[in-house]
Protein backbone atom coordinates (compact mmCIF):
# COMPACT_ATOMS: atom_id res chain seq x y z
CA UNK A 1 0.00 0.00 0.00
CA UNK A 2 1.98 3.01 -1.17
CA UNK A 3 -0.33 5.69 -2.45
CA UNK A 4 -3.63 6.80 -0.80
CA UNK A 5 -7.21 8.95 -1.97
CA UNK A 6 -8.69 10.33 1.30
CA UNK A 7 -11.78 12.83 0.86
CA UNK A 8 -13.52 14.74 3.66
CA UNK A 9 -9.63 15.27 5.39
CA UNK A 10 -10.60 18.59 6.74
CA UNK A 11 -12.04 17.12 10.06
CA UNK A 12 -13.22 14.48 11.76
CA UNK A 13 -12.39 10.17 10.22
CA UNK A 14 -10.66 12.40 7.43
CA UNK A 15 -8.44 13.98 9.40
CA UNK A 16 -7.83 11.07 11.13
CA UNK A 17 -7.67 8.94 8.98
CA UNK A 18 -5.18 11.33 6.40
CA UNK A 19 -2.82 11.38 9.65
CA UNK A 20 -2.72 7.25 10.45
CA UNK A 21 -1.83 6.20 7.04
CA UNK A 22 0.81 9.31 6.51
CA UNK A 23 2.24 8.02 9.77
CA UNK A 24 2.13 4.55 8.66
CA UNK A 25 4.27 5.84 5.45
CA UNK A 26 1.99 6.18 2.99
CA UNK A 27 2.12 8.89 0.27
CA UNK A 28 -1.64 10.51 1.48
CA UNK A 29 -3.16 12.81 -0.97
CA UNK A 30 -5.85 14.81 1.27
CA UNK A 31 -8.68 16.42 -0.43
CA UNK A 32 -9.88 19.18 1.29
CA UNK A 33 -12.91 21.52 -0.37
CA UNK A 34 -10.34 24.62 0.15
CA UNK A 35 -7.13 24.71 1.91
CA UNK A 36 -8.17 26.89 5.04
CA UNK A 37 -9.65 23.59 5.97
CA UNK A 38 -6.77 22.10 6.36
CA UNK A 39 -5.83 23.72 9.40
CA UNK A 40 -6.19 20.68 11.42
CA UNK A 41 -3.72 18.73 9.94
CA UNK A 42 -0.68 21.68 9.80
CA UNK A 43 2.22 20.63 11.65
CA UNK A 44 1.09 16.99 12.21
CA UNK A 45 2.23 15.65 8.76
CA UNK A 46 5.34 14.55 6.99
CA UNK A 47 6.66 15.96 3.60
CA UNK A 48 4.98 13.04 1.77
CA UNK A 49 1.16 14.34 2.82
CA UNK A 50 -0.49 16.20 -0.22
CA UNK A 51 -3.44 18.88 -0.06
CA UNK A 52 -5.68 18.12 -2.62
CA UNK A 53 -8.54 20.79 -3.16
CA UNK A 54 -11.70 18.33 -3.93
CA UNK A 55 -15.08 18.97 -4.67
CA UNK A 56 -17.08 15.49 -4.75
CA UNK A 57 -20.12 16.98 -6.32
CA UNK A 58 -17.96 19.36 -8.95
CA UNK A 59 -17.13 17.38 -11.73
CA UNK A 60 -14.25 19.99 -12.92
CA UNK A 61 -12.81 19.45 -9.50
CA UNK A 62 -12.97 15.68 -9.50
CA UNK A 63 -11.19 15.58 -12.91
CA UNK A 64 -8.62 18.31 -12.28
CA UNK A 65 -8.11 16.03 -8.66
CA UNK A 66 -7.43 13.05 -10.74
CA UNK A 67 -5.40 14.20 -13.15
CA UNK A 68 -2.83 15.53 -10.42
CA UNK A 69 -3.17 11.91 -9.04
CA UNK A 70 -2.15 10.49 -12.18
CA UNK A 71 0.76 12.90 -12.69
CA UNK A 72 2.29 12.09 -9.14
CA UNK A 73 1.69 8.37 -8.78
CA UNK A 74 2.15 7.62 -12.63
CA UNK A 75 2.03 3.89 -14.29
CA UNK A 76 1.95 2.68 -10.75
CA UNK A 77 -1.46 3.53 -10.47
CA UNK A 78 -3.54 4.88 -7.08
CA UNK A 79 -3.48 1.72 -4.26
CA UNK A 80 -6.65 2.73 -2.39
CA UNK A 81 -9.38 5.81 -2.75
CA UNK A 82 -11.12 5.87 1.10
CA UNK A 83 -14.35 7.96 0.55
CA UNK A 84 -14.87 10.18 4.29
CA UNK A 85 -16.79 13.47 2.67
CA UNK A 86 -20.14 13.92 4.09
CA UNK A 87 -22.68 15.87 5.46
CA UNK A 88 -25.63 15.38 7.94
CA UNK A 89 -29.05 17.59 7.17
CA UNK A 90 -31.44 16.83 9.83
CA UNK A 91 -35.16 17.30 10.20
CA UNK A 92 -38.45 15.68 10.00
CA UNK A 93 -38.81 14.52 6.30
CA UNK A 94 -42.75 16.77 6.13
CA UNK A 95 -40.52 19.96 7.19
CA UNK A 96 -37.24 18.98 4.87
CA UNK A 97 -37.23 20.61 1.68
CA UNK A 98 -36.47 18.77 -1.74
CA UNK A 99 -33.14 20.42 -2.28
CA UNK A 100 -32.03 19.63 1.29
CA UNK A 101 -32.34 15.87 0.35
CA UNK A 102 -30.96 16.13 -3.00
CA UNK A 103 -27.77 18.33 -1.16
CA UNK A 104 -27.59 15.48 1.41
CA UNK A 105 -27.25 12.15 -1.29
CA UNK A 106 -25.27 14.26 -3.89
CA UNK A 107 -22.19 14.32 -1.01
CA UNK A 108 -23.00 11.36 0.75
CA UNK A 109 -23.75 9.45 -2.48
CA UNK A 110 -23.59 10.83 -5.81
CA UNK A 111 -20.48 12.36 -5.39
CA UNK A 112 -18.92 9.59 -3.83
CA UNK A 113 -19.79 7.11 -6.53
CA UNK A 114 -18.91 9.96 -9.24
CA UNK A 115 -15.21 10.33 -7.83
CA UNK A 116 -14.73 6.53 -7.25
CA UNK A 117 -15.75 6.21 -11.09
CA UNK A 118 -13.19 8.96 -11.97
CA UNK A 119 -10.71 6.91 -10.55
CA UNK A 120 -10.89 3.37 -11.58
CA UNK A 121 -8.61 3.15 -14.29
CA UNK A 122 -5.43 4.40 -11.74
CA UNK A 123 -7.36 2.00 -9.16
CA UNK A 124 -7.00 -0.87 -12.30
CA UNK A 125 -3.33 0.05 -12.47
CA UNK A 126 -2.29 -0.66 -8.94
CA UNK A 127 -5.22 -3.16 -7.83
CA UNK A 128 -5.80 -1.40 -5.45
CA UNK A 129 -8.77 -0.66 -3.53
CA UNK A 130 -12.08 1.35 -2.72
CA UNK A 131 -13.03 2.07 1.01
CA UNK A 132 -16.60 3.57 1.80
CA UNK A 133 -17.08 5.36 5.32
CA UNK A 134 -20.50 4.64 6.15
CA UNK A 135 -22.60 3.98 9.16
CA UNK A 136 -24.36 1.92 11.66
CA UNK A 137 -26.71 4.27 10.36
CA UNK A 138 -27.36 1.88 7.65
CA UNK A 139 -28.42 -0.40 9.11
CA UNK A 140 -30.99 1.37 10.84
CA UNK A 141 -32.45 4.84 11.05
CA UNK A 142 -34.22 7.25 13.58
CA UNK A 143 -36.56 9.65 13.38
CA UNK A 144 -34.94 13.01 12.16
CA UNK A 145 -32.26 11.72 10.14
CA UNK A 146 -34.33 10.27 7.59
CA UNK A 147 -32.40 11.84 4.91
CA UNK A 148 -28.90 11.02 6.17
CA UNK A 149 -29.80 7.43 7.12
CA UNK A 150 -31.18 7.34 3.14
CA UNK A 151 -27.89 8.26 2.28
CA UNK A 152 -26.25 5.26 4.37
CA UNK A 153 -28.71 2.89 3.31
CA UNK A 154 -27.60 3.63 -0.49
CA UNK A 155 -24.27 3.10 0.31
CA UNK A 156 -24.52 -0.31 1.75
CA UNK A 157 -26.17 -1.01 -1.76
CA UNK A 158 -23.66 0.52 -4.29
CA UNK A 159 -20.73 -1.27 -1.68
CA UNK A 160 -22.24 -4.72 -2.54
CA UNK A 161 -22.96 -3.68 -6.00
CA UNK A 162 -19.78 -2.40 -6.97
CA UNK A 163 -18.16 -5.24 -4.98
CA UNK A 164 -19.43 -7.26 -7.16
CA UNK A 165 -18.87 -5.51 -10.46
CA UNK A 166 -15.06 -5.23 -9.39
CA UNK A 167 -14.05 -8.61 -8.36
CA UNK A 168 -13.07 -9.86 -11.43
CA UNK A 169 -10.63 -6.87 -11.43
CA UNK A 170 -9.37 -7.78 -8.00
CA UNK A 171 -10.38 -4.69 -6.47
CA UNK A 172 -12.15 -5.17 -3.11
CA UNK A 173 -14.59 -2.76 -1.86
CA UNK A 174 -14.89 -2.47 1.52
CA UNK A 175 -17.68 -0.90 3.73
CA UNK A 176 -16.49 1.02 7.50
CA UNK A 177 -19.69 1.38 9.63
CA UNK A 178 -18.78 3.42 12.27
CA UNK A 179 -21.65 3.76 15.32
CA UNK A 180 -21.36 7.21 16.85
CA UNK A 181 -17.97 9.04 16.47
CA UNK A 182 -17.18 12.70 17.80
CA UNK A 183 -17.07 14.92 14.82
CA UNK A 184 -18.35 17.61 14.07
CA UNK A 185 -20.95 17.02 11.68
CA UNK A 186 -23.36 16.21 14.61
CA UNK A 187 -22.42 19.72 16.07
CA UNK A 188 -23.76 21.36 12.93
CA UNK A 189 -26.53 19.33 12.55
CA UNK A 190 -27.57 20.34 15.86
CA UNK A 191 -26.78 24.28 14.96
CA UNK A 192 -28.94 23.71 11.68
CA UNK A 193 -32.13 22.25 13.61
CA UNK A 194 -32.06 25.77 15.71
CA UNK A 195 -32.17 27.69 12.03
CA UNK A 196 -34.96 24.84 11.38
CA UNK A 197 -37.09 25.53 14.26
CA UNK A 198 -37.52 29.74 13.65
CA UNK A 199 -37.66 29.05 9.53
CA UNK A 200 -41.38 29.30 9.90
CA UNK A 201 -42.71 25.98 8.53
CA UNK A 202 -46.20 25.68 9.11
CA UNK A 203 -45.94 21.99 10.22
CA UNK A 204 -42.63 22.58 12.80
CA UNK A 205 -44.64 23.39 15.76
CA UNK A 206 -45.68 19.55 16.10
CA UNK A 207 -42.00 18.69 15.84
CA UNK A 208 -40.33 21.06 18.21
CA UNK A 209 -40.57 19.45 21.52
CA UNK A 210 -38.92 16.26 20.09
CA UNK A 211 -36.62 18.26 18.09
CA UNK A 212 -34.91 20.24 21.13
CA UNK A 213 -34.57 16.63 22.82
CA UNK A 214 -32.98 15.32 19.42
CA UNK A 215 -30.37 18.32 19.35
CA UNK A 216 -29.12 16.75 22.35
CA UNK A 217 -28.83 13.86 20.92
CA UNK A 218 -26.46 14.91 18.30
CA UNK A 219 -24.51 17.33 20.67
CA UNK A 220 -24.26 14.15 23.06
CA UNK A 221 -22.69 12.10 20.15
CA UNK A 222 -20.63 14.93 18.89
CA UNK A 223 -19.22 15.77 22.78
CA UNK A 224 -19.32 11.80 23.78
CA UNK A 225 -18.71 10.00 20.61
CA UNK A 226 -15.64 7.70 20.09
CA UNK A 227 -12.17 9.22 18.92
CA UNK A 228 -12.55 8.90 14.75
CA UNK A 229 -9.15 7.46 15.63
CA UNK A 230 -10.29 4.13 16.36
CA UNK A 231 -12.27 4.45 12.73
CA UNK A 232 -8.81 6.05 11.33
CA UNK A 233 -7.25 2.81 12.80
CA UNK A 234 -10.16 0.08 10.91
CA UNK A 235 -9.34 1.79 7.92
CA UNK A 236 -5.47 1.06 7.81
CA UNK A 237 -6.59 -2.21 9.14
CA UNK A 238 -8.64 -2.63 6.04
CA UNK A 239 -6.13 -1.06 3.69
CA UNK A 240 -2.92 -3.62 4.82
CA UNK A 241 -5.41 -6.48 5.43
CA UNK A 242 -4.21 -9.35 2.45
CA UNK A 243 -7.77 -11.14 2.85
CA UNK A 244 -10.40 -7.79 4.00
CA UNK A 245 -13.08 -7.88 5.31
CA UNK A 246 -16.39 -6.37 3.09
CA UNK A 247 -17.74 -4.57 6.33
CA UNK A 248 -16.38 -3.30 9.84
CA UNK A 249 -18.76 -2.39 11.96
CA UNK A 250 -16.38 -0.04 14.58
CA UNK A 251 -17.25 0.34 18.42
CA UNK A 252 -19.11 -2.06 20.40
CA UNK A 253 -22.79 -0.40 20.12
CA UNK A 254 -22.21 -1.00 15.87
CA UNK A 255 -20.93 -4.31 16.47
CA UNK A 256 -23.89 -5.08 18.27
CA UNK A 257 -26.50 -3.35 16.30
CA UNK A 258 -24.76 -5.71 12.83
CA UNK A 259 -25.33 -8.38 15.17
CA UNK A 260 -28.98 -8.17 16.44
CA UNK A 261 -30.11 -6.22 13.25
CA UNK A 262 -31.52 -9.73 11.50
CA UNK A 263 -33.52 -10.64 14.69
CA UNK A 264 -34.82 -7.80 16.26
CA UNK A 265 -38.37 -7.19 15.24
CA UNK A 266 -39.24 -3.61 13.32
CA UNK A 267 -41.31 -2.06 15.60
CA UNK A 268 -38.73 -2.77 18.66
CA UNK A 269 -36.34 -0.69 16.58
CA UNK A 270 -38.85 1.63 15.75
CA UNK A 271 -39.64 2.18 19.28
CA UNK A 272 -36.03 2.51 20.38
CA UNK A 273 -35.34 5.06 17.51
CA UNK A 274 -38.27 7.35 19.20
CA UNK A 275 -36.12 7.25 22.37
CA UNK A 276 -33.63 9.43 21.19
CA UNK A 277 -36.04 12.06 20.71
CA UNK A 278 -38.24 11.02 23.75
Amino acid sequence: MQSVLVTGASSGIGASTALELDRAGMTVFAGVRNLDDAAPLAGQTSDRLRLLVLDITDAASIASAVAEIRTAVGAAGLDAVVNVAGVGVPGPLEVLEPEQLRAELEVNVVGQVALTRALLPLLRDATGRVVFVGSIGGKVAVQFAGAYHASKFAMEAIADSWRQELTPDGIPVILIEPGPIATPIWAKAATDLDDMLVGGHPEIGRYADRLRSFQGSLRSAAKNGASSATVAETIHRALTSTRPRTRYAVGGGAKLVSALRPLVPQRVLDAIGRRTAA
